[in-house]
């Protein structure tokens, strides 16, 4: 089952990294996302011809959706994220570069005027009496919302790749940085004069960029979409079919990916309050402890899972939060669900590759991609194989301490799960 000679192994694939360079994908990177290369190798893998359909149910910045949109093929995202929605969409837009550019003059003059933003006292986004830290300089957080006042009255297209300019430029200009799993405030950041001149000169610098992918790097197929919502509810039996599903669920880490992106998230007013950001917390994959989702009913996912939960569970004196267990089980619920989502909609001969990674808690190894190939056969999904993209490095929670006092690290790792519909292709 397990392949550690996998044909994207060691190639840096299950990073973004290569999209911070390529066209329309380069708008705007999550530190998170995979590269564009494990969509292109599944594809080669099924044969995709044009008039196959391509479906990823946790989209998150576009990354399939657009690769595939970019060959030529119909593709599908779903995001739960509304932030994460606005970029896959956006991303996907089509509009001529000129059209951009003949809005430039007015956004400027609005960043350039500013205005007062309803954020300058709200929580850390800017400095009050009473902070110790805080997301934005004050010019910074006044430029962005005069700008964005300023495309109020820009039709759609235009607007949205604006808009996306001016988010990316405020998070150029933050004292944090997206760290995969948090917020990370820069070194030094106290002393950072990020202002209103660094934001001007970040946004045009960005609008530059798309206005040459857009002239560039033009979307083969328009008949591709971006759905806003949770996969597990708007996948119904009557959703699209697909040929190919390339996608990546919130790991079983138990980081709240929607708190990564509060700032932007607040920024374009996609949230206006701590209440509308709980109900996303609580619409995502549970692989978290940071909201108060429904209990899991289900426990039956197979003998790997049962033995894990096991252990886990008798080691949970040593565990950093006691709902950790449930969280297990709820993860693996809704991933069944998916699961079974999937082979609904998968036309007769449809692929379903899922990067995942292993995890530990209190020194017990969760092997998700075995586990999720468990569930996935008991769905009746046939396993092709689980790939080993790369080893991952070793934290806290992953030592495990046996008899003695020895104590033994534990290598996890990030593979590919893919799944057929039949034995044989």
């Amino acid at each position: 089952m397990l392949n550690e000679t996998f044909e994207l192994r060691g190639t840096g694939y299950s990073s973004a990294a290569d999209c911070s360079t390529a066209a329309r994908h380069r708008w705007y990177v999550i530190k998170e996302g995979f590269s564009p290369e494990v969509f292109k190798s599944a594809a080669e893998r099924v044969d995709l011809s044009k008039q196959d359909s391509v479906l990823d149910p946790f989209c998150g910045s576009g990354t399939v959706p657009l690769t595939a949109s970019l060959q030529g093929h119909k593709a599908y995202g779903i995001e739960v994220n509304p932030f994460l929605e606005f970029v896959s969409r956006t991303k996907l837009t089509h509009c001529r570069p000129q059209t951009v550019r003949n809005y430039l003059t007015g956004i400027l003059q609005g960043l350039r005027n500013g205005a007062i933003s309803p954020l300058e006292t709200y929580s850390t986004f800017s400095k009050t009496a009473k902070s110790s830290k805080w997301l934005f300089n004050r010019p910074v957080l006044r430029s962005f919302e005069g700008g964005w006042r300023a495309t109020e009255q820009i039709p759609g297209q235009s607007r949205s790749l604006l808009r996306l300019a001016l988010l990316g430029a405020a998070m150029d200009n933050c004292n944090a940085v997206a760290d995969g799993k948090c917020l990370r405030y820069r070194k030094g950041w106290q002393g950072s004069d990020f202002g209103k001149k660094n934001f001007d000169e970040s946004f045009q610098a960005r609008v530059d960029t798309i206005c040459t992918d857009l002239e560039e790097s033009r979307i083969r197929n328009d008949g591709s979409a971006i759905f806003g919502g949770d996969a597990r509810k708007l996948m119904t039996s009557e959703w699209r079919r697909f040929k190919l599903c390339v996608t990546s669920p919130p790991y079983l880490n138990s980081f709240d990916y929607s708190d990564i992106y509060r700032p932007e998230l607040f920024l374009g007013k996609f949230v206006n309050s701590n209440a509308e950001l709980a109900l996303i917390r609580k619409s995502t994959i549970r692989s978290h402890v940071q909201t108060g989702w429904e209990l899991p009913d289900r426990s039956s996912f197979g003998p790997i899972f049962a033995n894990v939960i096991m252990e886990i569970k008798a080691r949970s004196m040593d565990l950093w939060d006691r709902r950790i267990p449930t969280m297990i089980q709820a993860y693996f619920e809704d991933m069944e669900r998916i699961l079974l989502r999937l082979r609904q909609l998968a036309l007769t001969e449809a692929e379903v590759w899922i990067v995942v990674a292993t995890s530990a808690y209190a020194g017990v190894e969760v092997p998700v991609d075995f586990i999720i190939a468990e569930i996935a056969e008991r769905s009746g999904w046939f396993l092709s194989e689980v790939g080993v993209v790369r080893h991952l490095r070793s934290s806290g929670q992953h030592i495990n301490t046996l008899g003695d006092g020895i104590k033994r690290t534990l290598h996890l790792r990030e593979s590919v799960v893919i799944l057929r519909t039949s034995r044989h292709r």
